[in-house]
């Protein structure tokens, strides 16, 4: 009688385990277009190094700046001028 029951109890543990396992839509869903992704350009190294400029103590990073304005800018261009 013990055996049956270890035995029942380890089969309904493993059904409900493996419940989670159907297909939920995980695997159906729509994936992205691996060639439609765009390479960047590779960096470059300028040939004369004094011709960049000058870093300023307390200057604000010119990767840092307002984060709506270059998202408008990306989405729709510079504005005319």
């Amino acid at each position: 009688m013990t055996r049956k029951f270890i035995t029942l109890s380890a089969s309904m543990l493993a059904l409900t385990a493996l419940s989670g396992c159907g297909s939920s839509g995980v695997f159906d869903r729509e994936r992205p277009d691996e060639f439609a992704v765009g390479r960047a350009a590779p960096l470059t190294v300028p040939a004369d190094l004094s011709t960049l400029p000058a870093p300023q103590p307390g200057a604000p990073r010119p990767q840092e700046g307002e984060t709506k304005a270059a998202m408008l800018e990306a989405m729709f261009g510079a504005p005319k001028q």
